[in-house]
């Protein structure tokens, strides 16, 4: 194929798709598979892809080392790149190497750490480049971010900026004709992303809707809905009607029976004299863990938010566990834990479940190592480590060599399309 050829037809092809893939360094993408979606994507003769986009956004990137040469083991002609997508990553600053590609025409760098607003100047020299986003990076508090500032001698940058930056001033008419370009690619991605999308009308917009016409938060509506159905002093049957709450009223964003298996499996092979739980929400994993624990288990259950913890502790009431073996602590986290053996007398955890905000994973990891609470074979369970992700998380405990890990993968609950998984650790100690 010529290369008049290639940008003849490369334009319109799918996009190599990298996206929410965990990838911490450029030099990651070649043991990564891309994102299949409804069209196939056309390689040359040597395997090359032949297309002129790549999307890397919702990964850890903070640098784009050995970018060049990874691009050009990927793509045919990674000279013609025309589109980037580096959003929501760690990006400080717009790496050189992307003022090379001179046919880029869209580059995303939302939601990023870029810090300085004189970083975009590096990008003048661009002369197709027609869309540029920086929302959502700390460049927005500098003054002059809102303002199209660069000099006149780069009016394609300059009108790029003046459409990302300021959308509510220069608005403009799409012809119908590139309306009709882009509808293949509005399509393509409603069909991928469908079950995304579904999932943020659930977990969003009605939620909200119903918060406010209510006057309550989820938890309370479900478990006003388990008063009224479930049986009370039968866990099992109290899981089973939240899990019928949250398929056919109102998805809960719990655990799920699916992941409840794994986590119940594990509790009776382990059987833990002491569980640690950090993240209680509703209760539907405390549940779980409580009736599989072994005669005379302690679990001691972590929430942060009073008002889910009252809900989580009727729940837990109901169900028939006391608080001699399910103890519920309100406050956060990273303010608990050392806490936990003067004030609750926990010695050690011999299972600890992480299932509050996968942000918080690791610094809380560490935390309890710091304190000596997990002892050598102790096991750590943690959940959404996939979806929405705890990259470090996983990333420490890969590389600390301190810890075996397994990832159990899974999907969301009434969500089966959305890849997510359970990370299971062992503790080898703190050698």
């Amino acid at each position: 194929m010529s290369k008049l050829d290639y940008t003849n037809t490369s334009v319109q092809e799918p996009p190599l798709d990298y996206s929410f893939r965990s990838i911490h360094i450029v030099q990651d993408l070649m043991s990564e598979e891309p994102r299949t979606g409804q069209r196939p994507l056309k390689h040359s003769k040597s395997g090359k892809s032949l297309t002129q986009s790549l999307w890397l956004n919702n990964n850890v990137l903070s640098d784009l080392k050995d970018f060049k040469q990874v691009a050009s083991q990927l793509l045919e002609h990674p000279e013609n790149l025309a589109w980037i997508d580096l959003s929501f990553n760690d990006l400080t600053s717009i790496d050189p190497v992307l003022t090379t590609l001179l046919n880029l025409s869209v580059l995303y760098l939302h939601g990023n750490s870029i810090q300085q607003l004189g970083e975009v100047n590096k990008l003048a020299v661009l002369p197709r480049l027609r869309s540029l986003t920086l929302h959502g990076n700390p460049m927005e508090e500098e003054k002059g971010y809102s303002t199209p500032w660069l000099p006149p001698s780069c009016p394609v940058l300059q009108s790029s900026l003046s459409r990302s930056l300021q959308p509510r001033v220069q608005i403009r008419t799409m012809s119908p004709a590139i309306a009709l370009a882009f509808l293949p690619l509005v399509v393509t991605l409603l069909v991928r992303y469908r079950h995304y999308f579904r999932l943020l009308v659930r977990t969003i917009l009605l939620r909200s809707l119903r918060d406010c016409l209510s006057g309550l938060r989820i938890e309370e509506r479900a478990f006003s809905y388990v008063l009224t159905h479930a049986l009370p002093g039968d866990p099992s049957h109290i899981l089973t009607t939240l899990d019928q709450w949250s398929s056919h009223c109102e998805y809960l964003s719990h655990m799920g029976p699916v992941k409840g298996q794994i986590l119940t499996r594990l509790v009776e092979e382990k059987a833990p004299a002491c569980v640690l739980e950090l993240g209680t929400y509703c209760g539907y994993s405390t549940l779980l863990t409580a009736q599989a624990l072994p005669p005379g288990g302690r679990l001691l259950t972590v929430e942060r938010d009073p008002r889910t913890a009252a809900v989580a502790e009727k729940l837990i009431r109901l169900a028939g566990f006391d608080e001699r073996t399910v103890e519920l602590i309100v406050g956060s986290s990273e303010e608990v834990i050392p806490r936990l053996r003067t004030q609750y007398q926990l010695r050690r955890a011999d299972l600890v479940l992480l299932a509050h905000r996968p942000r918080c994973y690791l610094r809380d990891l560490q935390l309890l190592e710091a304190h000596a609470l997990l002892p050598a074979g102790a096991t750590v369970l943690a959940d959404h480590v996939l979806f929405p992700g705890a990259p470090r998380f996983l990333q420490y405990a890969k590389s600390c060599g301190r810890y075996r890990c397994r990832l159990h993968h899974t999907g969301l609950p009434d969500f089966p399309g959305i890849k997510d998984g359970i990370a299971q650790l062992t503790y080898a100690g703190p050698g």
